[in-house]
């Protein structure tokens, strides 16, 4: 398993190795994409995963809470992380993130 870093110590606390790699399989089937931005990808993407599978629903409930945040920080993500590589210049992910460490 790759060793990323999980920022969130609520959800950090609930990431498993099998949801990881779900992680990992699903940011690789959707884009090809450097090493960084992957990895960045993957621990939004398993905070995503266990909000879905824990929330409770609710205005209050924190899952869905951070599972909004998450998400867009996802699709904000991917965007900036496709449009990255172009011209065949990789552009690492320095801007501050609410999940990834900004050192990845």
């Amino acid at each position: 398993m790759p060793n990323l870093t999980y920022t969130d110590p609520f959800l950090g606390r609930l990431v498993t190795d099998d949801r990881e790699q779900a992680a990992i399989n699903y940011v690789e089937s959707i884009a090809v994409l450097s090493q960084d931005w992957r990895d960045r990808l993957v621990v939004l993407r398993v905070y995503i995963a266990i909000c879905l599978e824990s929330q409770k629903g609710g205005d209050d409930d924190v899952y869905s809470t951070k599972l909004k945040s998450y998400q867009k920080e996802f699709d904000t993500t991917l965007v900036v992380a496709k449009h990255s590589n172009q011209n065949g210049i990789t552009v690492p992910p320095l801007y501050p993130s609410l999940s990834a460490d900004a050192s990845r």
